[in-house]
Order: C-alpha cells, then structure tokens, then sequence
C-alpha cells in the first residue's frame, strides 16, 4: 500500500513562508533582470534624448514585460496568502510557475525587439510563455483546494475557474492563426470582468427562480 502524500499544514508556517519567500525572490531577481540592459544603454548614451530614441524599443519590451511579470506575482501572492499548508505536488507545479516568470522577459524581447512582422514562433513562444503560466497557477489553485489548503469557494463554478486561462488560450491561437495583429490579441484579456459580471447575473437569475 502506498504511502500517504506528505503534507505541510498551518502547524509548518515557516516551511510555507520559505517557498512563497523564494517565488517572490525569484519574481524580484526577473523584475531586476528585465531593467538592467536599460540601465547599461543609459549609462553609454550620450544624452537623454538619444536614449530615449536608440532604446525605446527596448523599454517598451522591459515595460510589458514588467507589467506581465508584476501581474502574475500578484495573482500568484493572493492565491498563496490564504493557503493554509502546501504538498510536494504543489512545489512541483510551483517549479513550472517560476519557469515561466524568469522566461518572460526572454520571450517579450524575441517578440517586441528581435521578430520581424508576422513571426508566428516569436508571437506564439510569447502569449504561449503566458498561457503557460496561467495554467500553471490554475493547477496550483485546484491542487490546494483538493489537498484542503484553500477554503471552499461554493459560488465559484468551472466557468469562472478556467475563464483567464481559457482567454490566455483563446489569444493563443489567434496570434498563431492571425500574427499580423501582434500582442494586440492580448487585449481579449479585457473580457474577464464582463463575462464574470454576466455568469454571477445568470447564477442570481437562476437562483431566483422558483423550484
């Protein structure tokens, strides 16, 4: 008979202090990573404004970048600060997660500063980068509400559950069927808050009908 998974529980505070103590170094090491060629290309710059016009493709790499990175940590730090405890499974999913922090900033220069119009493996590696980690944070969720680590949200059904991964998806594939509009594809990302307002109206709608 196999062993039981081992688990860490409230009792271990500290052991899950460690590993969301390193999520958040590494989040930190890749926000750092991403500024530095910036401060390297200004430091050789002859003055402000030929900076600004020799490297603003390069900000504007580090600037989605930045913005990518800080959104996923930030998800990632309210999904953890109401956990309870962790498993080996949960580690294991969280390797992946910091995977795809310290490649993102790799991606968004392949395709912000390297690719050339309509480069579907530049765009495709890019939103794929995000895709992954989204799918990734949604498999750590699910893996601390099985394990007990997370309260139960009653209200929350699996519509709401796979909404931003499955909005992740769905610019995947349209960057990799239609490249020629870019990261603009991203911007579908903008549906989550109506479509969640319209399934919490529908869910009110059917709970107000009689039995």
């Amino acid at each position: 008979m196999a062993e039981p998974e081992p688990v860490r529980r409230r009792g271990d505070a500290h052991g899950l202090d460690r590993v969301l103590a390193f999520a958040d170094a590494v989040a930190a090491i890749a926000l750092t990573l991403v500024m530095l060629p910036l401060v390297d290309q200004a430091m050789a710059a002859s003055s402000a404004q030929g900076f600004f016009a020799d490297s603003w493709p390069d900000i504007v790499s580090a600037a989605i970048s930045f913005a990518v990175i800080g959104i996923f940590w930030h998800e990632h730090h309210w999904l953890f600060v109401r956990a309870t405890g962790y498993s080996p499974r949960i580690l294991q999913i969280e390797l992946f997660w910091l995977a795809s922090i310290v490649a993102l900033p790799v991606a968004t220069v392949l395709d912000v500063v390297v690719a050339a119009d309509d480069d579907r493996l530049a765009l495709g590696v890019y939103v794929g980068t995000m895709l992954f980690g989204s799918l990734c944070l949604h498999a750590e969720e699910t893996a601390l509400r099985r394990g007990g680590f997370l309260p139960t949200v009653a209200r929350e059904g699996p519509f709401e559950r796979w909404l931003v991964s499955g909005l992740f998806g769905l610019a995947f594939v349209l960057a990799l069927l239609f490249p020629g509009a870019g990261a603009a594809w991203l911007l579908v990302l903008l549906l989550e808050r109506p479509l969640r307002a319209a399934a919490e109206r529908r869910r009110r709608a059917a709970g107000r009908q009689p039995a």
